[in-house]
């Protein structure tokens, strides 16, 4: 299954109409995740999956690919995380922000309460990777059990040497 059809399959289950919300994805956000030398796979995923609304597959939220833009000219933390690699998407069911890691397009969640308040220090010491593409991803959302919906549990369920509950400078 490829991930297109894994994301497909996610959405269909969580009761979502993905024609309903499609929306081409606008030239000046392709041309950002060309720039940011997103891989071509991930960029076909989210011109694939470029929706009129934010929209949940369980208690994850999937952000509207076209406001690319607008964030990377507004967002001070969007711009940051963007700076170490990491693109934001999305986030966890307690405001952990789904991060697709640029150089091998992995996803994982970053602890939103460190990346926010220790803003001196690089957003990757904060970021649990799940080892898995965008389009797993939001499948293991939708029909993994247990799968992790925040980034405690993703530290817990990868056995991340940072859980959240130490402090960073001890990671």
């Amino acid at each position: 299954m490829t991930d297109i059809q894994k994301l497909q399959a996610a959405l269909e289950a969580a009761g979502i109409n993905a024609q309903k919300h499609r929306e081409p994805l606008r030239p000046e956000n392709a041309a950002l995740l060309q720039q940011w030398g997103v891989s071509e796979e991930v960029q076909q995923l989210l011109a694939e999956f470029s929706f009129d609304t934010e929209l949940a597959i369980r208690e994850v939220q999937f952000d509207q690919v076209n406001t690319l833009k607008k964030k990377l000219d507004w967002e001070d933390d969007f711009q940051r995380a963007l700076q170490a690699g990491l693109l934001l998407l999305g986030s966890g069911s307690t405001g952990d922000p789904v991060a697709l890691d640029i150089r091998d397009s992995q996803v994982g969640y970053l602890f939103h309460d460190y990346f926010w308040e220790e803003e001196t220090e690089n957003p990757r010491k904060f970021f649990i990777k799940l080892n898995c593409s965008l389009g797993q991803f939001f499948w293991n959302t939708q029909f993994v059990e247990e799968y992790p919906l925040d980034a405690y549990d993703a530290a817990a369920y990868m056995g991340a040497d940072f859980t959240g509950y130490q402090n960073p400078d001890d990671a």
